[in-house]
């Protein structure tokens, strides 16, 4: 009979034991939850929609689509960019900022923190 532990390990649920708090570890569970939803993509198509709760705009202009790192509903200030409009490069462009967000430290984004506190 398997664990509780080898159950969530063979699903993939990590358990939480605190919420993330710092602007890093938010934009981290934001971009493995970009990434999970993309991997359920088939078509490019698949990326419209009516909404900005990813970080690919809804729809594609000029045969580009923006991209752009969120966390509590805001765009991060300097993380957006234009890719082809296709699955591909909108996957490869979330993967990039991911490795960008590991590479930095909590210290990196306290400017983006201060933009924000300043603008509420």
């Amino acid at each position: 009979m398997p664990t509780l532990d080898e159950l969530l390990k063979k699903h993939g649920i990590v358990p939480a034991t605190t919420a993330p708090s710092s602007p890093r570890a938010k934009m981290l569970v934001q971009a493995d939850r970009m990434l999970t939803e993309l991997k359920k993509y088939k078509a490019t198509t698949e990326l419209n929609g009516t909404s900005t709760k990813y970080w690919w705009a809804p729809q594609a202009v000029g045969g580009k689509r923006k991209i752009s790192v969120r966390y509590g509903n805001k765009i991060v200030e300097g993380c957006s960019t234009y890719v082809n409009d296709d699955l591909d490069a909108v996957r490869k462009a979330v993967e990039a900022y991911k490795a960008v967000i590991e590479d930095s430290d909590d210290a990196t984004w306290a400017p983006e923190e201060a933009r924000r506190k300043s603008s509420t």
